[in-house]
C-alpha cells in the first residue's frame, strides 16, 4: 500500500497541487481537494464504499498526510522563500502590498498574508 501512496503522491498530487504554494485557499476548496484525493485513493486501492473504511485509515495505509497539511506545508515553504528575497523583488512587494498601482476589489476576500498568519498559529 505504501507504493500506491507514493505513486499517488508523484503523479496525482504533484499535478493537482502544482503552484499551490501561492494559493489563497478557502475551507470549501480544501474539502473539494480532499474529496478528490480520497476518491482516487479508494479507486487505486480498490476499496469500495461498502467496505466502510474511513478516510483516516486510508491515509494511514498509504502514508500520505491530509490535504490541509500538504497545503499548509507548501504555503509555509513558499513563505520561507519570500522572507529570504530581496525587497525589490515583485513577489515580496506583493506580499507587503508595496505596489503603487492597481486596486483590490471590494468585499471580504482572503489575502495570502492572512493565510500565512493562520498557518503560523
Amino acid at each position: 500500500m505504501q507504493v500506491k501512496g507514493k505513486i499517488c503522491r508523484v503523479i496525482v498530487l504533484s499535478t493537482l497541487l502544482h503552484g499551490a504554494d501561492t494559493w489563497t485557499v478557502y475551507r470549501r476548496q480544501v474539502k473539494k481537494l480532499h474529496a478528490f484525493i480520497m476518491r482516487h485513493l479508494r479507486s487505486i486501492m480498490r476499496i469500495t464504499w461498502m467496505e466502510k473504511v474511513t478516510n483516516k485509515e486510508i491515509l494511514e495505509r498509504t502514508g500520505l498526510p491530509s490535504m490541509e497539511d500538504l497545503l499548509i506545508r507548501k504555503n509555509l515553504r513558499w513563505t520561507g522563500h519570500l522572507m529570504r528575497m530581496s525587497p525589490d523583488r515583485l513577489p515580496k512587494q506583493v506580499l507587503y502590498s508595496q505596489l503603487s498601482s492597481g486596486h483590490r476589489k471590494r468585499g471580504r476576500r482572503l489575502r495570502f498574508r492572512d493565510t500565512i498568519k493562520r498557518n503560523l498559529r
